[in-house]
């Protein structure tokens, strides 16, 4: 068993870390859940008035697919939609355009760090960035997300690694006093907590707030846009963190627990395999 920890444990966490940075924007829906169709409809005024409460739905999916397919063209298509739908004069929901498409970037981030080049991410980071920064959506998302970003920035422009800190800390703190219970803002510190920079510290416990989500109720209910998305990537990292510390029981119950319930996630998937095949077939 020892053994097997020893062999899984930097591969389960090199992966979790890396997955958490793509789909830190995936939000969270629940079995069940209609996802849009991204197809015109046929419109007198030649508008088309977008229903934005599926729009995370559709993203999830198509991440996942192009997760599988190993390609990132159906995500691409789809932005390419997004940034051209037409939307009611009133739909104060369409102003998050600059956000969802930054959601929809850190997909696509992950999907070419793995099978990309890195001026591609460099310029999905940058592009992202500038969009949050002038969006007028709500602060604990639209920071969450900016605190994210400019983590994963400081990769690829290391020259400016105390400036994008310190823009990441007050993005971070603007995004806490917001809404300190959101999801999203707990999992922004969560997903900074496990990916320090090298020579700078920021005062996050981690497991505390693994441990405060986990003990939470987070449902989305009516409106999808609830912010509640990022749940089914805490429970990965949750469990690498249990792999790290040999606790292998509660990892295994731990997983058995997450794909239950979101059993299409890519990255709980991921885990309910290992255990398939070194622990005798645990079924979910």
């Amino acid at each position: 068993m020892v053994r097997w920890i020893d062999d899984v444990q930097h591969t389960i966490m090199k992966n979790v870390l890396r997955l958490s940075l793509g789909l830190s924007c995936i939000l969270l829906i629940l079995s069940g859940c209609q996802s849009v169709q991204m197809e015109t409809p046929d419109a007198p005024d030649g508008e088309w008035v977008f229903d934005w409460d599926e729009l995370e739905a559709r993203i999830i999916e198509l991440t996942n697919q192009a997760i599988r397919d190993e390609s990132p063209s159906e995500l691409y298509r789809f932005k390419s939609q997004l940034v051209k739908i037409h939307t009611g004069e009133n739909d104060e929901r369409a102003l998050s355009r600059e956000y969802w498409t930054a959601v929809l970037n850190t997909n696509l981030i992950f999907l070419e760090q793995e099978i990309g080049d890195d001026d591609q991410v460099h310029r999905l980071i940058d592009e992202s960035i500038e969009l949050l920064e002038q969006t007028d959506y709500a602060i604990a998302e639209t920071n969450s997300l900016l605190a994210m970003l400019y983590r994963a920035k400081i990769d690829y422009d290391q020259s400016r690694t105390f400036e994008l800190f310190s823009k990441m800390q007050d993005a971070l703190d603007r995004a806490i006093e917001a809404d300190p219970t959101n999801l999203r803002v707990l999992f922004a510190q969560i997903f900074i907590g496990v990916s320090p920079v090298t020579g700078f510290s920021i005062d996050i416990d981690v497991q505390a707030n693994i441990d405060t989500v986990l003990l939470s109720n987070y449902e989305t209910k009516g409106d999808a846009m609830t912010p509640t998305w990022g749940l089914p990537e805490i429970y990965g990292i949750a469990v690498g963190r249990l792999l790290e510390a040999e606790k292998i029981v509660e990892a295994s119950e731990l997983t058995a627990k997450a794909i239950a319930e979101f059993p299409d996630d890519t990255t709980l998937s991921y885990f309910a395999r290992l255990f398939q095949i070194e622990r005798d077939n645990i079924e979910p």
